[in-house]
């Protein structure tokens, strides 16, 4: 994987799967970097600039969030990232852990619905958990098991992600059908997007 995404492994810090991709791997592989330790001008969230390190950088342009992944690729992607861990000496008991929660991810009845719903309800599960622990990672907390999937939690997840896939057909059919009455008026000349402030 690409300098960032290792440094953020060796951190110990969340690090997408997308990294891990075929296509992710690819765009490491491909793109030509500057020294992971030279320090680099770059700008910060509140406008101003600093000097930081190569590695610590990245162009999050093309990294998909895990909830936005294929389930093909989750499955290509996480024991790649297993492997990272342990090459990144992670502790044997988290590794572990993780490699148990994403089987359990990856074999739970969701994935078997024909919908698919149930697999994207099952990634946007994985991504937030994941987040969360290592969150609570960096607290006074100990870390809690990921191993064992929350059915509460992820019932809930699939309905909000249900209704937010349900909202997005809705706006791109509303989209549809005010371009389309826009047309009938005869002014196809116009530009389409003054539409978008119907939505």
């Amino acid at each position: 994987p690409c300098s960032y995404a290792l440094w953020k492994m060796d951190k110990g810090k969340y690090v997408e799967l997308w990294y891990f991709t075929n296509d992710g791997l690819e765009e490491a592989n491909c793109k030509i970097t500057v020294d992971n330790d030279a320090m680099i001008m770059s700008m910060l969230v509140d406008g101003s600039s600093a000097w930081v390190i190569a590695a610590s950088t990245h162009d999050a342009c093309a990294v998909l969030n895990d909830e936005d992944l294929p389930f093909e690729e989750f499955c290509q992607a996480y024991p790649r990232m297993t492997t990272m861990m342990e090459e990144t000496d992670w502790p044997e008991d988290r590794v572990r852990m993780m490699v148990k929660f994403w089987r359990n991810i990856q074999i739970h009845r969701f994935c078997s619905l024909r919908a698919s719903i149930g697999q994207k309800a099952l990634l946007t599960y994985q991504a937030e958990q994941r987040k969360c622990w290592h969150i609570t990672v960096k607290t006074s907390v100990s870390p809690y098991d990921l191993s064992l999937v929350n059915e509460k939690v992820l019932e809930e997840m699939r309905e909000r992600v249900y209704w937010e896939e349900r909202e997005k057909k809705d706006n791109a059919r509303n989209y549809k059908v005010s371009f389309s009455a826009h047309q009938g008026l005869g002014c196809a000349n116009h530009s389409p997007f003054i539409f978008e402030l119907f939505l």
